[in-house]
């Protein structure tokens, strides 16, 4: 072997990569449940953004962006569930969709507490939520970051853009 050639070893296996093991595949029905949900709740946000009033190019209604972004929902929806059949790469619903379901559960109660509370407390008792409980995060990460993210997001805009919103202080 020359000066400038480098052996290299067998790292062994216990330096291999490790990879997930493949999740169980889900059928038709699992396709179709995963296309319907979003269908559903882009449909409720396009009659809330409707509620709210889309006005118009010049003068646009608050409910603009939400019938944006529903109405794009409801066509990747649609999407989706018209090509169910066809789709053979749909993971089984796991524990997963737990997580999934109470972060939907804390963003209603989340936006039930708005209006009534104002906008500090739930932010900070969301975020802490979603941090400690479903992101198994440490306790100091997640009061530090429920507490910055609702002060940075307080300063941007209630105090610097000004924006309506229920708040306490």
């Amino acid at each position: 072997m020359s000066s400038s050639a480098v052996a290299f070893e067998d790292p062994g296996p216990e330096h291999e990569l490790e990879f997930e093991e493949e999740a169980p595949r889900g059928g038709v029905t699992t396709a179709r449940l995963g296309a319907l949900v979003p269908l559903a709740l882009g449909v409720f946000g396009l009659v809330v953004s409707l509620g709210l009033g889309i006005g118009s190019p010049s003068a646009p209604g608050a409910g603009l962006w939400p019938f944006v972004i529903s109405l794009c929902m409801i066509a990747a929806a649609g999407t989706a569930l018209l090509r169910a059949k066809q789709d053979d790469d749909v993971e089984a619903f796991d524990r997963g969709i737990l997580t999934v379901g109470l972060s939907v559960v804390s963003l209603l109660v989340y936006a039930g507490l708005l209006p009534l509370i104002g906008f500090e407390i739930p932010t900070v008792l969301l975020l802490f939520f979603w941090i400690k409980v479903l992101g198994k995060e440490g306790w100091r990460s997640a009061i530090v970051v429920s507490l910055v993210a609702t002060v940075a997001v307080y300063g941007l805009f209630v105090l610097l853009l000004a924006v309506p919103i229920p708040h306490l202080f």
